[in-house]
């Protein structure tokens, strides 16, 4: 078959010799592969583009996790003997405060409570991290507004216990 179509090609060669493609085949030509070409390059910059844009993504995610970490490191209590003594303290306040939070026992109360409690603990977390940042420059200081806050817990569950316990012994009365 080959040799066929090359011997029909030899012996008739300059029948096809004056017959020229016309120019505006050739541009087609030229247009669809510069087309072809613009495509592959458009797709091969979004491409890259967007592999740059997921790996600062990627970059920035990792930096605030080691960031966040850093900041929420807890307090060097051997840093200094106010501290030392304040970590038992902040024991015995946690204590108490679980102690009574296990007291409660309306859930709409429970929930209020944690609520306000949250509050709280954004604020003294807030004192930690103050100190921390400081490098426990105004240990003293701190330590007091920390203690204050968890004496405020302490009353808060107080009050609602003492509300708490009224309620149930005003309706054993009634019942009575």
């Amino acid at each position: 078959m080959k040799d066929k179509l090359e011997s029909f090609i030899a012996e008739n060669r300059e029948a096809f010799d004056p017959h020229l493609p016309d120019k505006n085949i050739w541009y087609r030509l030229e247009n669809q592969l510069d087309k072809k070409d613009q495509t592959k390059m458009i797709m091969l910059w979004s491409t890259k583009i967007a592999a740059v844009l997921v790996a600062v993504l990627v970059c920035g995610i990792v930096l605030g996790i080691a960031i966040s970490k850093n900041s929420q490191s807890d307090l060097n209590y051997a840093s200094s003997p106010a501290l030392q003594k304040y970590q038992e303290t902040e024991q015995y306040y946690q204590q108490q405060v679980n102690l009574k939070l296990g007291e409660l026992k309306d859930s709409n109360t429970i929930s209020t409570v944690e609520a306000d409690l949250k509050q709280l603990d954004e604020i003294y977390n807030h004192l930690r991290q103050e100190m921390i940042q400081s490098n426990y420059t105004n240990t003293e200081v701190m330590i007091n507004a920390m203690i204050k806050n968890q004496k405020t817990k302490i009353e808060i569950l107080e009050n609602i216990l003492s509300k708490q316990n009224k309620v149930s012994y005003d309706t054993e009365k009634i019942s009575i």
